[in-house]
């Protein structure tokens, strides 16, 4: 959302020797499996030094970069060109409804991806009580490593109202809670609590046992075209299959009225929860085999 790419301390110190100030540096990015315009492959961004830590700037992130996505950073030393790839996953895997077809931090995609969060922001105006209720255990749950979201239930109605809840309020959320259980979308665990109020998972021998609702991400492998146990994947030289994919277009043009329906259609297919129509700027490249 703010076109920056934060560098480690030890670059920052490696680049000491160009001095406090900024200057126009060269990014190359490459995304296996996916797909880039030109003018993403390669940048000339603004070199920010004087911030502690150092800060890439004026960064023209892929549209289809999502939060939590791992990005792997190298820097020759001594030089000014930064080269930053993503790493394909072995097998695609549709998350609640969103396809992730690179590594990832669960964490970040269980607190990023609740509901009411996109590109532009994180809101939670709109949402019905169903999503009020998930939203607050994968916002302030207890994270695991795996992207479990750990809330001790007596909290939740804080954690979704930011008043005190009235009587009709507590009801609704109670049905959306059990509804949500019965659904699986959230399931049951026990804690403790310690002297200092704080809920531990797994419980703590010795203290009190708090009931709690988790979150556990839905994870479906996601079957591609020729890819099977043990086929390569995606050989150079060999079609591989392409998801559809947003393309950021030139200044003044605009998608076709068949981009718009494909993209709807696409995201109709996938569930997704924030928006059908096309974001200003960009086109839908409907999904296609292609060779490397």
């Amino acid at each position: 959302m703010e076109d920056r790419l934060p560098l480690n301390r030890m670059v920052r110190d490696g680049l000491a020797y160009l001095g406090m100030g900024s200057l126009s540096v060269r990014l190359e990015i490459s995304h296996p499996g996916g797909e880039l315009d030109a003018s993403e492959e390669v940048q000339e961004v603004l070199l920010d030094l004087t911030e502690e830590t150092g800060m890439l700037r004026n960064v023209q992130w892929p549209i289809d970069f999502f939060p939590g996505l791992c990005l792997y950073l190298q820097w020759p030393r001594g030089g000014t060109v930064f080269r930053l790839h993503t790493v394909e996953l072995e097998d695609h895997l549709d998350i609640d409804g969103q396809l992730v077809a690179h590594r990832y931090d669960a964490k970040v995609l269980t607190r990023e991806g609740a509901p009411g969060s996109d590109r532009d922001g994180d809101a939670s105006a709109g949402l019905d009580t169903r999503r009020l209720v998930l939203r607050a255990v994968r916002r302030f749950g207890r994270l695991t490593p795996d992207g479990h979201a750990l809330l001790d239930r007596s909290a939740l109605p804080r954690g979704v109202y930011d008043t005190t809840p009235a009587a009709h309020q507590i009801t609704a959320l109670e049905r959306a809670v059990d509804e949500l259980l019965a659904e699986r979308n959230l399931y049951r665990a026990t804690g403790s609590r310690g002297a200092d109020g704080e809920p531990h998972h797994p419980a703590r021998k010795g203290e009190a046992p708090i009931a709690l609702i988790g979150y556990a991400p839905n994870l479906v492998v996601v079957s591609r075209p020729g890819s099977g146990a043990g086929a390569p994947l995606q050989d150079r030289g060999v079609e591989h299959f392409v998801h559809g994919f947003l393309r950021r277009l030139p200044t003044g043009w605009a998608p076709t009225d068949a981009q718009r329906a494909a993209y709807r259609e696409h995201c109709r297919h996938v569930g997704k929860a924030d928006g059908w129509e096309l974001p200003p700027g960009y086109t839908f490249v409907t999904a296609h085999s292609r060779r490397r």
